[in-house]
């Protein structure tokens, strides 16, 4: 592909929203990540902006967000300067590249079994020469702008879209480090809930079996970080266990987790103490 000329780049990245948590983790920083599972206000981004949290995750695999209000509250997160970032329901092309075009920056797309699947994963999330997304030049990352030419706008939103593959099938645990080894991918994120099951070991996040799959995938996240490329690894489901993130992000950073606000919601009614929600919204080490 022809180099894009340098004007036209600093124009893209000036007009392209800055992923947040992106930048945050090639830095090797800290970032908070807040889940919305119940209360889907456009105002929700605001107040995870102001609380301190640097993302806002929306699970549609897992509740019942319409396209519409997901589209709004990603918009809503570009416009105070969050990150949106949207767990798609299953592996496929409609999913990803429309979630990405309502605005969403970072995709974690569940049960990715296979390097094959890890492909779609990036032919749906970026642009060529790296994947087959299709082009529209009108998006709220790029401030619906029309001055940009197609060619600024691929490099430039290829180098702010996260697309995490989910490892949590004994499948994706055996073709881990073909997963991990896809030009494209920027994580590998583990559902704990649903690779425990997978492994016959449901809730035993104690147990040494989930321990040494959790290392043995932050293992092929570090053998594909090569040649100045960097891939990540992603923690979800372990909130109620403050405990055992701060073991497992010690061991194996970057790890990131998320937390949604029904924890936050079903902890206040259960008498926590403000310190202790403090520890279970920290997210997204990296």
């Amino acid at each position: 592909m022809p180099s894009v000329p340098e004007d036209q780049l600093a124009l893209a990245r000036e007009l392209t929203r800055p992923n947040l948590v992106k930048h945050l983790m090639l830095e090797n920083k800290l970032a908070h990540s807040f889940g919305l599972r119940i209360a889907f206000s456009t105002e929700m981004p605001l107040v995870a902006k102001r609380a301190g949290y640097s993302a806002v995750l929306m699970n549609l695999e897992h509740m019942a967000m319409s396209m519409e209000t997901m589209k709004d509250i990603a918009v809503s997160c570009l416009n105070v300067g969050i990150t949106p970032a949207v767990v798609v329901p299953t592996c496929a092309q409609e999913w990803i590249s429309r979630c990405l075009d309502s605005g969403a920056q970072a995709i974690i797309v569940p049960h990715v079994n296979t390097a094959e699947q890890a492909k779609l994963c990036v032919n749906a999330s970026k642009f060529p020469p790296l994947g087959h997304r299709s082009v529209t030049m009108v998006t709220a990352m790029t401030q619906y702008t029309t001055q940009l030419s197609h060619a600024a706008i691929a490099e430039v939103v290829n180098d702010e879209v996260l697309i995490m593959p989910m490892i949590e099938t004994k499948e994706g645990v055996e073709n881990v480090e073909e997963i991990a080894a896809v030009s494209g991918i920027d994580a590998l994120f583990i559902g704990c809930a649903d690779l425990c099951m997978e492994l016959g070991i449901p809730g035993q996040y104690d147990s040494e079996l989930f321990h040494t799959t959790v290392a043995k995938i932050a293992g092929a996240a570090e053998k594909a970080s090569v040649d100045g490329r960097k891939v990540f690894v992603g923690l979800g489901g372990l909130e109620p266990r403050p405990d055992l993130l701060e073991e497992l992000a010690k061991k194996h950073a970057p790890i990131r987790q998320v937390h949604v606000e029904l924890h936050l919601l079903c902890g206040g009614v259960n008498g926590w103490e403000p310190t202790d929600l403090r520890w279970q919204v920290v997210t997204w080490h990296c």
